[in-house]
């Protein structure tokens, strides 16, 4: 990253990353070439898809992600499988209005910039889905919306599913904000990667 390129607080420098356990078998794709500014790429060859680089930047240049973090893209190995992992940081809601405060319904300025870095992601995914319909993807992180909102409609698309979605309602969320129960952070998994699920729980 940048410096003070991924917005928040001057001198913060928030930034994604991967944290990833090795004992069980997990191994990292580590292809070098990745930077702040170069966008990574599909490529495909005798052994299936892959990343340009691993980990890489989704289109960091993109307008999208202006003082915003910016998505990287790992490729790891379990099993024999390849997974591709999308961690995130979307915009925040700062400058929305509360959720039963005196604006109803409440203001959502924040959502647009949402909106626009969701769609950038479904389209990498669309894109990668277009080579292998079979991709196992996994798309994590805080993306600052609810599960129904339409930053993550539209990030869904009819390709991915939101893993908070098949827990019971009284279960979806993953913290209370001035009294209200939410989820700003989600889990999401391509219909290949769904069946290999077993069952899903916020901790």
């Amino acid at each position: 990253p940048q410096h003070n390129q991924d917005g928040g607080e001057a001198g913060g420098n928030i930034r994604v990353g991967f944290l990833f356990r090795t004992d069980r078998g997990l191994t990292f794709v580590d292809r070098p070439g990745g930077d702040a500014t170069t966008a990574v790429q599909w490529f495909q060859d005798a052994s299936g898809v892959h990343l340009s680089y691993s980990p890489g930047r989704i289109d960091p240049q993109n307008p999208a992600f202006l003082e915003s973090r910016k998505p990287l893209a790992g490729e790891f190995i379990f099993r024999g499988q390849t997974i591709f992992v999308v961690a995130n940081h979307f915009n925040s809601k700062g400058g929305d209005t509360a959720l039963f405060g005196e604006f109803q319904p409440p203001l959502l300025t924040s959502e647009f910039q949402r909106i626009r870095q969701a769609q950038v992601l479904h389209n990498f995914v669309s894109e990668l889905l277009t080579m292998d319909p079979q991709a196992n993807i996994v798309i994590t992180g805080d993306l600052n919306d609810f599960q129904f909102s339409a930053p993550l409609t539209t990030l869904l698309g009819n390709e991915l599913t939101n893993l908070v979605t098949v827990l019971p309602a009284e279960e979806q969320y993953t913290y209370v904000y001035e009294g209200n129960a939410q989820a700003l952070d989600h889990v999401m998994a391509s219909a290949n990667m769904f069946r290999y699920l077993n069952n899903v729980d916020i901790v």
